[in-house]
């Protein structure tokens, strides 16, 4: 007898597992989505121009000689405009005079328009023109610690337990991220903001992972897709606040400093008896499955027999110890699979990043642009749901995808980008709505394909390398100041891209999950790029 034989005698997607993941939604996904995705807001770059001494609005280049960066990082010289209002220059050349001034940084800092945000990081430490850099490397921070807090968290829960590493990681949010409303400089900030990405997506995962194992497979679909809601609804949220506040301190506080309260789960959340069992603690796993069989209303189970039934079989999860990552190489079609299954996790994590945090190179407001950005992946994941049994895993995945793809490199048609502004945010909106469908597919298309032995192994590879490109999401959305369109082309090439490596994938619908090596080798071998089944 495995755990999920196990499982199912007791209730494998009973009152209690639906009750516990309702519990553990709320931190997975609202403090997550508030602390990884309030950046856009804290370092939101509004209209500036340099601050000129008084009377001196004649130090301002003058519009039909200067490109817009010369207009919001520089000035005139002062001794040579001096020296032009002094002199006895004909009419004739007092254009040609005037286009050849010298322009110079700006000499006294900048004026800001807080029409849209009343202070952010930027306007406060003067991030702007040749320092903007340093915008882009408190982005780069945060995804660094991102990449080491999924090592080091995925290493915790394994060690010491699910429900251990998510108060951890709550207390790594909580701390760090409630300090970096009080950084003093652009530095501190930085560092405290890579401390905070440590526990993004960590956060989000490990209450998925402890979700995930006390349901059976009927449960998974439903754990997948009501997160990814939850997580659609808190982005909206966060957009709501930011618009209400509109100060960058009082943001990164409010998003982080409340969710001290979710430490009274202490007493609410166990921990996973597969991750108990695994570890040989039966006795603690057995009051757990106890307590599980009687909330499903399961009492006339026999705990204690199941239990012993359990002891006497080699379970799976024992045996886990006995494979390493490299085993997910060994063999040629487990290669090809897990290749593709990073590269398209890879794709999704930077695609869908890149579209929320480019709502600054839309032509909207932002606060309106992030809310509808967040909104649009409610009817994805909708949609997505019943797709996901009536087409399969790996249409769903592949057709969300191009779609994607096809809205975002729709914006290459310039005449109609330039004639129309809001096509270019129309087309976001959709690729967003696209690549949230992906993201709820991916999750479960590929714990589906890995096999038991090797799932949390390989998913948090995938997770890792998706999390690595998370490093080049600022750096790709900045390019939007050179032309508007650009991110949103090379996010499109980037989706179609893995939507057609989607369809070299083998479906999983239907379909015994292999659980050991030989099982994975075989699953899929005989797939054809081709095949429609």
């Amino acid at each position: 007898m495995d755990f999920d034989s196990l499982l199912a005698e007791v209730g494998d997607f009973g009152p209690f597992q639906i009750t516990l993941f309702f519990i553990i939604c709320l931190p997975a996904t609202i403090p997550s989505a508030f602390s990884a995705f309030n950046q856009p807001f804290v370092v939101g770059q509004p209209d500036h121009r340099c601050r000129l001494p008084e009377g001196r609005e004649d130090l301002s280049p003058i519009n039909e000689f200067a490109t817009l960066e010369q207009m919001t990082c520089q000035q005139y010289n002062a001794t040579e405009v001096d020296l032009f209002w002094n002199s006895s220059i004909d009419f004739k050349n007092k254009t040609k005079y005037l286009k050849n001034l010298s322009l110079i940084s700006c000499q006294q800092g900048w004026i800001y328009d807080n029409s849209v945000y009343i202070d952010t990081l930027v306007t406060e430490y003067d991030l702007v023109c040749d320092r903007k850099y340093l915008v882009d490397l408190t982005s780069m921070a945060f995804y660094i610690g991102s990449f080491i807090g999924n090592v080091l968290f995925g290493y915790i829960a394994d060690k010491f337990g699910r429900r251990v590493s998510f108060f951890i990681i709550l207390a790594t949010l909580v701390i760090f991220g409630t300090m970096n409303s009080f950084a003093s400089d652009i530095y501190s900030f930085t560092v405290l903001r890579f401390l905070t990405g440590l526990a993004f997506p960590a956060l989000f995962q490990v209450p998925f992972i402890i979700s995930m194992e006390f349901m059976g497979e009927s449960g998974r679909i439903f754990t997948t897709i009501v997160l990814d809601i939850f997580f659609g609804t808190a982005l909206v949220l966060l957009g709501v606040l930011a618009m209400s506040l509109r100060r960058w301190r009082q943001l990164i506080f409010f998003s982080n400093a409340p969710f001290v309260v979710l430490f009274v789960y202490y007493f609410i959340v166990p921990e996973s008896p597969r991750w108990l069992l695994s570890v040989g603690r039966h006795a603690e796993a057995k009051i757990i499955i106890k307590r599980l069989a009687k909330f499903n209303g399961r009492n006339e189970v026999d705990v204690d027999d199941l239990m012993s039934r359990f002891a006497r079989n080699c379970d799976l999860t024992v045996h886990s110890n006995m494979y390493n990552l490299f085993d997910l190489f060994r063999t040629p079609n487990l290669r090809k699979k897990t290749i593709l299954i990073t590269y398209i996790w890879f794709v999704n994590a930077v695609v869908y990043n890149c579209l929320t945090y480019n709502i600054t190179n839309l032509p909207v407001n932002d606060f309106i642009s992030f809310i509808i950005n967040g909104a649009v992946e409610l009817p994805a994941y909708f949609l997505v749901w019943p797709l996901l049994d009536a087409v399969g895993r790996r249409w769903s995945l592949a057709g969300s995808m191009i779609l994607a793809g096809s809205a975002c490199i729709s914006t290459l048609f310039t005449n109609i980008s330039h004639e129309h502004p809001l096509f270019i945010a129309i087309m976001a909106y959709v690729g967003k709505f696209g690549i949230a469908g992906s993201f709820a597919v991916i999750y479960l298309f590929s714990g589906e394909l890995y096999p038991t032995v090797l799932r949390a192994i390989g998913m948090g590879m995938s997770s890792m390398v998706a999390g690595s490109g998370l490093i080049l999401a600022p750096y790709i959305v900045r390019l939007g100041d050179y032309l508007r369109s650009l991110p949103l082309i090379i996010m499109g090439l980037l989706a179609i891209s893995a939507g057609i490596a989607s369809f070299f994938l083998p479906e999983t619908m239907g379909k015994p999950i292999p659980q050991t090596l030989a099982d994975a080798e075989l699953f899929g071998k005989l797939h054809k790029f081709n095949c429609f089944k």
